[in-house]
């Protein structure tokens, strides 16, 4: 999902969100159901176990640790940060046009894009939503940014000749680095913490796939990770590197699932499946929960499941519209 509109489509300023209530009408965060237990699915505090595994532990919550989202209201959006289980919102972004929020590893930074009016730029703030600095200026429209693994240089899509390319950028440098220059459209990339892969959908014959880019040789043959008929997107590493959340389309037209994948490409497998519409996949600082966008890109909702598949929460209520989660 992206800024009032899916963020593989971003058109932010068309006002597919007449009627939505007011922010201050509305109700806030809420848990279906009684409070999910602790190794759910056999899922290891670092989201390293097995999934699908039977339930052990004893009652606990989820992970309180605050969510950056997306919110939208009419024609603008805007960026919050939440606390998941209350009604605790917190406006961070406000320039009416605030999208992809990515939490640092250390969660003392925030990285989000915001459309200026004739461009889009990647801007930096703090967790209070102080300090809102412009790092890149002019980027791809509806580009998604990521964090190194130790927080110092951040990793997006821009075009160069028509086509999207991989570009780095150290915090505190004026001026980006392509790594890539391959010929194939490419986007939504998440870095591995050990720094040195970027996993990242590719247009392969036709179809977005997921696969792994090694920095040390960006423009060599990827590794695939998934080889469907149809199209996958939002790679996003889990805490502990031992799995990749990804988006994968069904065969109906409007319906996708969230899947996980082995960075060696192995264990591939559904978390969610149905008739509904779910992508934008994030992990909780934990790696017991897997956050993610429902529904129609005019009206989404923030869910969390187990990696299992287990105790799926619509977390929002009410007549919100929000997206674009980051947890951890």
């Amino acid at each position: 999902m992206a800024s009032v509109v899916d963020r593989r489509t971003i058109i932010i300023g068309i006002p597919v969100l007449a009627g939505l209530a007011a922010v201050g009408a509305v109700t806030g965060y809420a848990l279906a159901g009684d409070p999910p237990r602790a190794g759910d699915g056999g899922d290891a505090p670092d989201g390293s176990g097995g999934l699908g595994s039977a339930p052990t532990g004893s009652p606990r919550p989820y992970p309180s640790e605050t969510m950056l989202v997306r919110f939208d209201q009419g024609e603008s959006s805007f960026v919050y940060g939440v606390t998941p289980g209350t009604d605790k919102r917190t406006k961070l972004a406000d320039s009416g046009h605030d999208a992809l929020p990515q939490w640092s590893h250390d969660r003392k930074t925030i990285v989000y894009i915001r459309d200026a009016g004739n461009w889009w730029q990647i801007v930096t703030m703090n967790p209070d939503g102080s300090n809102q600095q412009v790092v890149v200026d002019r980027v791809t429209r509806g580009t998604r940014v990521c964090w190194s693994g130790d927080d110092k240089r951040l990793a997006y899509v821009d075009k160069v000749d028509g086509r999207n390319q991989l570009f780095t950028l150290t915090l505190g440098e004026a001026k980006p680095k392509q790594i890539t220059h391959t010929p194939d459209d490419k986007d939504d990339p998440t870095w591995s913490r050990a720094g040195d892969q970027v996993a990242m959908w590719i247009n392969t014959r036709g179809n977005r796939q997921i696969a792994i880019v090694r920095l040390d040789q960006p423009d060599a043959t990827p590794l695939w990770l998934t080889k469907d008929k149809v199209n996958c997107a939002d790679p996003c590493w889990s805490p502990g590197g031992e799995w990749i959340a990804y988006t994968r389309n069904g065969e109906v037209s409007g319906q996708s699932d969230i899947w996980v994948v082995r960075p060696d490409g192995t264990d591939n497998r559904p978390v969610t499946t149905g008739t509904a519409q779910d992508m934008d996949p994030t992990w909780s600082p934990d790696g017991q929960w897997i956050a993610f966008t429902r529904g129609k890109v005019k009206a989404p909702s923030v869910w969390i499941v187990r990696p299992s598949g287990r105790d799926p929460q619509r977390l929002t209520v009410g007549p919100a519209y929000e997206a674009h989660a980051s947890w951890s």
